[in-house]
């Protein structure tokens, strides 16, 4: 963010910046000074300051491995999280049966739904500010290890542990744990967002984006998804049982009602999007409770006092979700038992939506990756973002599709580059907070006109520009993929 320390550099353009690819680089606004802001001035009109890419707060060669911390939050507000379970009525989803639990119940079950709410807070002057990044560390390898289709045995602990030790015990992000939330602005309430994880992930891998936004005043309520797609879940029940809920591998399922057995991991994923869907319904109708000030009945878990529901607005919350929970938003828009006020969705896995046959009843932001961008979903995604009541799609050369979570910023920079990130995650993080501002507070031609307009294919090649280079798709512009 700009402080005092910025330079602020006027610069006039007469039109959109456009970028195509087959211009050989670099195509930026010049040579900018570190640190500096440009304010854009188009038609006489005054663009509200725009940082420049090394305006970015900059990467630790190490990640997080000496510091055990990621990078705090730049909003007005200080963070507060709480953990909240609710038991709510069973229903089942699938009816598939696992290969080597032949005891296992059938299917995908709801009897419960846990999130992390991230809020504004007014903490005790004594708090810590830092909450543990992974507190379940042997659970959670033991998930990835499934996940990457290894059995948990001693030998694969024996080389995994140490690892992932090493890299993530003791990570902190910088909230206060059950911090007291703050009073909103006289009259006001502060919006409610919900946001949906990716496979592989978790509630709180996301931190840094719904950190972000909780301390620009939303409250955040981030779910952990009880589908199978994360590593590993602990689920207590409302009578005290704890159960614990690992990967599901589609190939290790049976589906005794098919004619013929899957050949992918579609019909798993149409199942859990199906459960994602009654988990996301079961938190905003609690939330909404809260927020009318009704008690809602919580599991062993979290006791939590929930007078702060009176400063939530959750008549018409945003949804906001990553890869599969990008899918997950966007089915969510098109059901009507949904009413969002907005809709962001971070590299979709729109795939496992085809047929798309809905409608996208309110504003929809989308923001890719340039690993997505380059691949067959992105043409999907554009025509989902054409049923939309508006659609803004805006792409971060040299970003990859985790650099939407929190992974990148943990990592060192060695490792980031074997997975092929081109950017700064600091960047990625900075410029998709900063269009999602400008998207829920009416001004994305702020970000419309600060980005280079990419003309292309829906499918270009790689690279698609500088690295760290901010795009913005017109959908006039979008030729035949």
């Amino acid at each position: 963010m700009a402080d005092a320390h910025t330079t602020s550099i006027p610069v006039r353009v007469d039109s959109v910046i456009e970028a195509d690819p087959s211009v050989p680089f670099p195509q930026t606004l010049g040579s900018v000074p570190e640190n500096a802001t440009v304010t854009v001035e188009k038609d006489g009109e005054v663009i509200p300051e725009v940082e420049t890419v090394s305006a970015a707060p900059k990467h630790s060669p190490f990640g997080a491995l000496l510091s055990r911390a990621l990078p705090r939050y730049t909003g007005a507000y200080k963070v507060g999280v709480t953990d909240i379970e609710l038991p709510v009525p069973r229903r089942t989803f699938g009816n598939f049966k696992h290969k080597k639990l032949s005891n296992a119940e059938a299917g995908l079950s709801m009897e419960t739904v846990f999130f992390t709410l991230f809020y504004p807070s007014d903490p005790n002057a004594n708090a810590s500010g830092k909450v543990v990044w992974f507190p379940k560390l042997g659970q959670t390898v033991d998930g990835f290890l499934k996940m990457a289709k290894r059995t948990p045995n001693l030998l694969y602990r024996s080389v995994a542990y140490p690892i992932a030790a090493a890299t993530i015990t003791g990570t902190t992000f910088p909230a206060y744990e059950s911090a007291h939330m703050k009073s909103p602005p006289t009259g006001e309430r502060w919006p409610l967002m919900l946001f949906s994880h990716g496979v592989g992930c978790s509630r709180l891998m996301y931190s840094s984006f719904c950190g972000e936004m909780a301390s620009r005043g939303y409250v955040v309520a981030a779910i952990e998804h009880r589908d199978g797609t994360g590593p590993s879940s602990t689920i207590r029940t409302a009578n005290g049982k704890i159960e614990k809920l690992d990967w599901l591998q589609w190939s290790d399922l049976i589906w005794p009602d098919l004619p013929e057995q899957p050949k992918d991991d579609t019909t798993l994923r149409h199942e859990q999007i199906a459960l994602r869907l009654a988990e996301c319904e079961e938190v905003i109708t609690a939330l909404r409770q809260v927020s009318r000030g009704e008690h809602i009945v919580q599991t062993a878990l979290t006791p939590v006092n929930t007078d702060f529901g009176k400063w939530i607005d959750a008549s018409r919350p945003i949804m906001a979700g990553h890869s599969l929970g990008g899918s997950l938003a966007l089915a969510a828009a098109a059901d009507s038992r949904f009413d969002f006020s907005h809709l962001i969705a971070t590299d979709p896995a729109v795939q496992r939506l085809e047929p798309w046959t809905g409608k996208v009843p309110c504003p929809l932001l989308v923001i890719t990756s340039e690993e997505f961008v380059t691949q067959e979903d992105f043409a999907r995604t554009i025509r989902v973002c054409k049923t939309a009541k508006s659609a803004n799609v805006f792409t971060i050369a040299g970003s990859t599709h985790p650099s939407f979570s929190d992974i990148h910023l943990i990592l060192p920079n060695v490792i980031n580059r074997l997975m092929g990130l081109g950017c700064s995650p600091e960047l990625v993080v900075d410029k998709t907070i900063q269009t999602t501002t400008a998207f829920l507070t009416g001004n994305i031609q702020s970000s419309q006109k600060a980005a280079m307009l990419f003309k292309g294919k829906t499918k270009p090649n790689r690279p698609i520009g500088p690295p760290g280079t901010f795009y913005w798709h017109r959908d006039a512009e979008f030729d035949s993929a």
